[in-house]
């Protein structure tokens, strides 16, 4: 069987390709040795029913650094399109910009150090996933990358692990089907984890972007719903490990290694979570974050 672990490739199949719809980020781990500018969007973006879902996070990885700060989830509110950040123009051409962008709401702040979740009180996430290793990002100034291409002699091997997720990127674009719009087309029909297979009562159907960056999924309440109660039957307190994710029409179903919690999972697991916390208290936990 074909293996293939997606935690290393940018969000397309994060939120599960389509399944964790309406995710907040709970765990994250930055790139490692880096530290962020006070600010750094994660290069993927979920339009989802409420509107459209990204993620950012600060963090300070360097040797002796405090770790990851904060990740946070922003909702735009009946949003129907992505930001600009991943706008593709008429000649196929990405566009890509690095800035905080204003209207948004912010829907959860996560605090790994702590062990510590606050939710706005007005929050649309369902599910809650952990990464174990870093994913694409965009960020204003990465301070500590400075000297990163300053090498006497550029390295003409990748590492097995950035081998691994160009290879992951090309096995996931063959899963596809190219649409007239150029996006990517895939029809999700289970979910298994440790043995045990969730089937919605119909198939998802999932579109992203060629990059991989943009996510959207026709994932109706009734599958929201059915599998949250599949995830809180059988872990009871939130599961972590493999995924397999089966992909109609591919002989072999894409494996990935994932924490996934509903709220009542997350905080069964020992997870503080605060609920309710005002718009003004999210960004006074924000600010502090970014000044330390």
């Amino acid at each position: 069987m074909k293996r293939i672990n997606l935690t290393i490739l940018s969000l397309i199949a994060i939120c599960s390709l389509g399944f964790f719809t309406g995710c907040g980020i709970v765990v994250y781990p930055g790139q490692p040795g880096m530290v962020t500018n006070s600010f750094n969007k994660l290069d993927f973006e979920y339009l989802d029913e409420p509107g459209l879902f990204v993620y950012e996070t600060v963090y300070d990885n360097r040797a002796g650094g405090s770790g990851v700060g904060a990740v946070v989830t922003k909702l735009y509110p009946q949003a129907k399109t992505y930001t600009s950040n991943v706008r593709t123009n008429s000649d196929g051409t990405l566009y890509r910009s690095k800035i905080e962008y204003e209207g948004a709401q912010i829907q959860m702040i996560s605090v790994p150090n702590l062990g510590q979740v606050n939710l706005s009180p007005n929050h649309q996430l369902m599910f809650f996933v952990d990464y174990a290793v870093s994913l694409d990002e965009t960020d204003d100034k990465n301070i500590a990358e400075l000297q990163l291409f300053k090498q006497a002699e550029p390295s003409q091997e990748m590492s097995a692990r950035a081998y691994e997720t160009k290879k992951m990127r090309w096995d996931l674009l063959k899963a596809g089907n190219l649409l007239p719009n150029g996006n990517l087309a895939y029809d999700i029909s289970g979910v298994e984890l440790k043995q045990i297979k969730f089937v919605p009562s119909q198939v998802v159907s999932v579109e992203t972007s060629f990059f991989g960056n943009a996510i959207k999924a026709q994932l109706n309440p009734q599958v929201k719903s059915e599998f949250a109660q599949f995830i809180e039957s059988n872990f009871p307190k939130g599961y972590k490990g493999p995924v397999n994710i089966y992909v109609k029409g591919s002989p072999d179903p894409i494996l990935m290694s994932l924490g996934i919690n509903t709220l009542k999972t997350l905080e069964s697991s020992g997870v503080k979570v605060q609920k309710d916390v005002s718009d003004s208290a999210m960004h006074e936990i924000l600010n502090r974050l970014k000044s330390n």
